[in-house]
């Protein structure tokens, strides 16, 4: 091998290595991307679940509010009966 084929055969090389590389940064690039998307869709499900719940949770307290103002409401009926 003289040295022109030589240099050629690391020119070479070292074109295939850059490519690999950059392939592999694309690749890293693109799972990363996948992830980040992923993520976007469980937060937006989280956010959904977390505003069930508030409401839930808000409904929940004007039920117990709602009962306990029919049972004061019952009570003073009572105590007018029983006087």
């Amino acid at each position: 091998m003289n040295r022109d084929q030589f240099q050629t055969f690391l020119q070479t090389c070292q074109l295939i290595a850059l490519v690999v590389g950059i392939a592999a940064a694309m690749l890293a690039i693109g799972r990363r991307d996948a992830q980040i998307d992923q993520n976007v869709q469980d937060i937006s499900e989280l956010r959904n679940i977390s505003e069930d719940l508030l409401r839930t949770s808000i409904a929940s307290q004007m039920s117990d509010e709602f009962m306990s103002e029919q049972l004061k409401s019952l009570l003073r009926r009572i105590e007018k009966l029983e006087s």
